[in-house]
């Protein structure tokens, strides 16, 4: 941006306190003699270093006040009036009007000023000669550029005259001008010097100019210069709307359409526009001040004209003037606050400020210095907003896709978007390539965040892999009001319906879908289908958006080549048109069923209802019909992949309340192990269980066979035992077990389990010192 601290030109270098920087200081020791120069070389150090922080980190030009206002009195100017107000120029000299305070006695020593003042009348003027400074500002050539000093009535001397003098009040501007220079001494006399020095002068003037003088003064000036000063920069332009209503209302309702009509319809809206050249001549200007180089209009009006040949996808031409002039209303949006600079250039205004043209009715004035705050104070980061707004339209020109590569796209995708502006909160169209430099350049707030791969696009290669990124309808929609439907110009009408249908009756989406035909419509009962100039007739608001809005209706319109559909445009209406206003209902005994219960019946409101799953393709869901026409649900025909997860069901195309979750039945293996006696009184029965999840269960027991239940859960060796109490050899009950998880039941029964000759075992008595196994231990 022409930003550089060191490039200070050489008039301005005797000038200026900041054409050479101090970097280093001595520190004095004790006793020490100290001459001129390390002393001075002590002050100019902390003097550059307050005023670089002043300039660097705090900005250049008029923070606030210091605004004119001439006054009049029977018709002739009175005086002028400035109020306070505060200043920082290029050299980092902190600017505010004053008065005078005290009138010093002393020699060499300075008088005393207040800034306690509200505002100063300057009723006087006179010719201004710059010679003790010579001032570059203010000199074209060698020769000074027209000025005028102003003066208060305390302030004046014999050279001033009235300020109602002052002619031709329309071609005055104002100047605020720190007069510096060094005051000649003249040589010390007598024994004490030590009062004497090189007197540093500093008076604050207030100027007047020509037009021509400020002319001058502000092209040496590379801060001030901006964008916004330029001639209806700030106008915006908006793409005028496509109602497709217009052909029928200029051409008559009986007119066959084809799809040259609606691409010729779109093609002259385009061409009224100029192929948007008005807003790409802005955003270059704009662009050459921050020093980013230009974009060429005519490559994108080649890809749009190319565009505007084929048989479909013409309205993308259309689609991506009008992004780029949401691009350049964010741009212009944020352009009357980018008043941030990065290293101000230094000899631009070392010392003076521009007021503005004494009578002015511009709001703003080019000849007026704001404020360019440094990026230090840039809270709302403007100035980087309008640099990556700027950035995001060459890109959006740069990878809009040539119609070739539109071609080879053929996934349909429906992804969700917001409705409303700004551009970048929305979801990346399909018809621009999406590379890591357009992703940076989409949104600023993810782009600051570094989540610029979080972005939502029909092409998800570069993007985050978090499944909520990638597969983004299966996660909470509720701020994304607008659905992307992208992929299917061009394709077979047909296909497609049943493929955007399906998609959206998986994902629970409300809007409907409809086709229109350009020619009749054979079958009048088709609710999903109508002639072109009928059903736009009847609905005059149907807009191209490249998508649907909830609760819309997404409306595609195809043209009959033999057996073949194809697809050549798509608009939407924001209210469904198409599905019957009738209320659905649906219910099921149960919310919960196990996989290997009975069938159980739906009970369908209207009676007639055609009952689906919302399950995904190649899925069984278990909805079927009996004998009786009537719907039930097998839950043993439902598919694995679906167990244990909620199964939702419409009633002609309608999302119902009505669901149910498949819990799979326990396929668990109970056996005797073993029966041991261990006296006359008790029996003694190991059980193993076996099956997968096992311990996912709870195993509830009836030994006796009598109804008195006891739950028993295998240990993690897979074993249950009971002891019988006087078991009756002649009578064995029946064992009975029911394992129950989820709700669902299994019932094992075991019988014979009773050996005919049991062991028994009464005691064991080992000799001391003996071995179970082995018998005695020798001695």
């Amino acid at each position: 941006m022409n930003n550089q601290l060191s490039n200070i030109p050489i008039e301005y270098q005797d000038l200026t306190e900041l054409s050479a920087i101090s970097t280093q200081y001595r520190k004095f020791s004790k006793g020490q003699y100290i001459d001129h120069q390390q002393f001075n070389e002590f002050l100019d150090f902390f003097e550059d270093q307050d005023r670089l922080s002043r300039a660097l980190l705090q900005g250049v030009g008029v923070v606030c006040g210091l605004k004119a206002k001439p006054v009049y009195k029977d018709s002739l100017l009175k005086s002028i009036q400035l109020s306070q107000g505060v200043a920082l120029t290029t050299d980092g000299d902190l600017l505010t009007l004053n008065n005078l305070n005290k009138i010093s006695e002393e020699l060499y020593v300075s008088d005393l000023k207040t800034l306690d003042i509200k505002s100063k009348e300057y009723t006087y003027f006179k010719v201004y000669d710059n010679f003790k400074v010579k001032y570059p500002a203010f000199y074209e050539d060698k020769n000074q550029i027209e000025l005028w000093e102003l003066a208060t009535d305390l302030e004046k001397n014999s050279d001033f005259q009235k300020i109602g003098n002052l002619s031709n009040l329309e071609d005055k501007y104002l100047l605020l001008y720190l007069e510096s220079y060094e005051k000649e001494v003249k040589p010390c006399r007598g024994v004490d010097c030590d009062n004497h020095g090189v007197q540093q002068i500093r008076n604050l003037k207030v100027l007047l100019t020509t037009a021509e003088g400020i002319k001058y003064i502000t092209e040496k000036d590379r801060v001030q210069e901006h964008p916004l000063f330029f001639e209806n920069i700030l106008q915006e332009t908006k793409q005028e709307r496509a109602i497709v209503e217009r052909l029928i209302l200029e051409n008559g309702i009986d007119k066959d359409f084809y799809p040259s009509d609606l691409k010729r319809f779109y093609a002259e809206i385009i061409e009224r526009n100029g192929f948007a050249e008005h807003i790409f001549k802005k955003v270059n200007i704009i662009s050459n001040v921050f020093g980013i180089s230009p974009v060429d209009h005519q490559i994108f009006k080649t890809k749009l004209e190319k565009y505007l040949t084929q048989e479909s996808g013409f309205q993308y031409a259309y689609d991506v003037v009008k992004d780029l002039e949401d691009t350049y209303s964010e741009i212009i949006k944020f352009l009357p606050q980018s008043f941030t600079k990065y290293l101000p250039y230094l000899a631009s205004f070392p010392k003076h400020i521009m007021l503005g043209k004494l009578i002015s009715d511009k709001h703003l004035d080019p000849t007026r210095h704001r404020f360019y705050n440094s990026p230090a104070l840039d809270d709302h980061q403007s100035l980087q907003k309008v640099i990556m707004l700027i950035e995001r339209f060459k890109q959006q020109v740069e990878n809009f896709r040539e119609w070739v590569d539109l071609q080879s796209i053929d996934e349909i995708k429906i992804t969700p978007s917001k409705k409303q502006l700004p551009l970048g909160d929305k979801t990346i169209p399909f018809y621009y390539k999406v590379t890591e430099a357009f992703l940076k350049a989409w949104s600023f707030d993810k782009t600051n965040n570094r989540s610029s791969n979080t972005n939502l696009a029909y092409d998800s290669d570069l993007l985050s892999t978090d499944e909520h990124i990638q597969k983004p309808m299966y996660f909470n929609k509720d701020n994304k009001s607008f659905y992307n439907i992208e992929g299917h110009q061009g394709l077979n009408y047909y296909d497609v319906y049943e493929q955007i249908k399906q998609i959206r009756d998986e994902k629970q989406l409300d809007f409907d879908i409809m086709g229109l035909s350009f020619g009749e419509v054979g079958d009048k009962n088709d609710l999903f289908k109508a002639y072109f100039n009928e059903y736009v007739d009847k609905h005059p608001g149907l807009e191209h958006k490249r998508g649907v809005e909830k609760g819309g209706t997404f409306v595609m319109v195809y043209e009959i080549n033999g057996r073949y559909a194809k697809i050549v445009a798509d608009f939407s209406i924001p209210y469904i048109c198409c599905t019957p206003k009738i209320d659905v209902k649906l219910t099921l005994p149960s919310s919960v069923i196990c996989s290997k219960s009975e069938p159980v019946p739906f009970t369908v409101f209207p009676m007639n209802g055609d009952v689906k799953a919302v399950v995904g393709s190649g899925l069984n869901a278990g909805v079927t019909v009996n004998s009786d026409g009537k719907y039930i649900f097998d839950p043993a025909l439902v598919s694995k992949e679906l167990y244990n997860k909620e199964i939702a069901f419409t009633v002609n195309g309608k999302s119902t309340n009505c669901k149910i979750k498949v819990i799979p039945q326990s396929d668990i293996t109970v056996i005797v192990d073993s029966v041991i006696h261990s006296d006359e009184t008790e029996t003694t029965v190991k059980f193993i269980i076996s099956g997968d999840n096992f311990e996912d269960y709870n195993y509830i027991w009836d030994f006796w066979n009598n109804g008195r239940l006891v739950t028993l859960n295998p240990d993690e060796k897979r074993n249950v035992t009971y002891v019988y109490k006087n078991l009756n050899p002649s009578i064995i009950p029946i064992i009975k077990v029911n394992i129950v998880g989820g709700g669902c039941t299994q019932t094992i029964v075991i019988e014979n389990w009773y050996e005919e000759n049991p062991i028994i075992i009464k005691g064991i008595v080992f000799e001391e010192g003996g071995d179970c196994c082995e018998g005695r231990i020798p001695k």
